[in-house]
């Protein structure tokens, strides 16, 4: 076999030497001074990389105590009639329609009931009532979707309450066109039309509502909290607040207040839920003003959810007690004991609470659940004496098996 050139270099025989690649030559005769660090100083990637660690990491913590504050405002679909995509043959509603309507809307110098005494007012009432349903439609839906356009609106409650007005006026006209579409109308049918059109006004309202939260959410700290209050108050003003489920939101959005604003906020939440008859959501509620308020803040604000003066009923009040019942744990030792003690006269039925009836075995499930918050809490005592309890609610639930 032929020997191999002499250029030929073995596998790993050669190694590159990049030392002095980016070494500076200095003539000889050229002196060259390094200043040194100054001794307790930091360069510049030391000082400023630990100060953007330290802005990065509170920036992430405000980035997910909003999140968990707010929920994600749903895309509309289709997208809104008045950009002109759902109908091209259709014309849009002008901008400046809408806003001059805002401002008709949010004046402050037309008050409450009589507000439609102004002429610009009787011709948007004259469109919405008895105009053309699309045309109404295209108005109404305009409305809405400026009014979230402009959080920085002057008297932005004051047209939120009389844009909430009109959508709920224009719910029948809703119903209406529904069952107009349906080939066989009949009372079942009128029904399910009634419901569509009950579900699209909370849609357009809690949309509202999702939109004013996240503008709340952009103002500065020392604003949120009288905004946060304007819009509840706007709320109750307006009638809307007819579920515990429409609280929800701005009850989740108290963490996003300083912690000294929490528990009169989530108290005006609890008042507020007073004004509409209860049936169902209280379990998400409870929930939501427990994680919402300080430690030393929880046993107050469930005291009032539970409050007798409240008269909550049936399935409302067993989900509270439960929702209660599982965070009696996080509470001082004091303050958790005397809950307890409300708790079982809820359950027991007892006192100012002889209204409710609860069945046995709701009776047994309850009182089960507070022995079990009670043994975590390391409440012996309290724990031995709803045992004694248990065992008489059995006895009940025996005896009326065997009646």
């Amino acid at each position: 076999m032929p020997a191999a050139p002499s250029s030929a270099i073995a596998p790993g025989a050669w190694r590159a030497d990049f030392s002095g690649i980016f070494t500076l030559s200095v003539p000889p005769d050229t002196s060259v001074s390094v200043a040194p660090h100054t001794a307790g100083k930091r360069d510049f990637a030391a000082a400023f990389g630990e100060a953007r660690a330290g802005e990065d990491e509170a920036a992430n913590v405000a980035r997910w105590k909003r999140l968990s504050a707010l929920r994600e405002i749903p895309v509309l679909e289709p997208k809104p009639s008045t950009s002109g995509v759902m109908d091209r043959t259709a014309v849009s509603v002008p901008d400046n329609v809408l806003r001059s309507a805002l401002l008709t809307l949010g004046d402050p110098r037309a008050q409450a009931p009589d507000w439609f005494a102004t002429l610009e007012s009787r011709a948007l009432d004259a469109v919405l009532e008895k105009g053309a349903y699309a045309e109404a439609h295209r108005l109404l839906e305009g409305l809405l979707r400026r009014l979230e356009a402009e959080p920085s609106h002057a008297h932005w409650t004051t047209a939120f309450e009389r844009v909430v007005a009109l959508v709920l006026r224009f719910e029948s006209r809703t119903a209406l066109a529904a069952r107009s579409m349906l080939l066989t109308s009949d009372k079942t049918s009128g029904d399910a039309a009634r419901a569509l059109a009950r579900a699209s006004t909370n849609a357009s309202i809690e949309h509202l509502i999702g939109h004013r939260l996240h503008a709340i959410a952009d103002m500065p700290g020392e604003q949120r909290a009288t905004a946060w209050r304007a819009l509840l108050d706007s709320m109750c003003r307006s009638t809307v607040c007819t579920t515990a489920g429409r609280l929800a939101p701005l009850a989740r959005f108290i963490g996003l207040l300083a912690s000294d604003e929490q528990m009169a906020a989530a108290t005006a939440v609890v008042e507020a839920s007073c004004a509409f008859a209860p049936h169902g959501g209280w379990r998400e509620l409870t929930s939501l003003l427990l994680g919402a308020v300080p430690v030393n803040d929880l046993a107050p604000i469930a005291r009032a959810i539970a409050s007798p003066g409240r008269r909550l009923y049936g399935d409302d009040m067993k989900e509270i007690v439960e929702t209660v019942s599982g965070c009696i744990d996080r509470m001082p030792e004091r303050e958790a004991r005397l809950l307890v003690a409300h708790l079982t006269e809820i359950v027991m039925m007892r006192g100012d609470f002889d209204y409710l009836t609860f069945a046995p075995d709701e009776c047994a499930q309850l009182i089960d659940d507070l022995r079990s918050a009670c043994r975590r809490c390391g409440f012996d005592d309290l724990a031995g004496e709803l045992d004694g309890t248990l065992a008489e609610v059995c006895d009940e639930y025996k005896a009326t098996m065997i009646d």
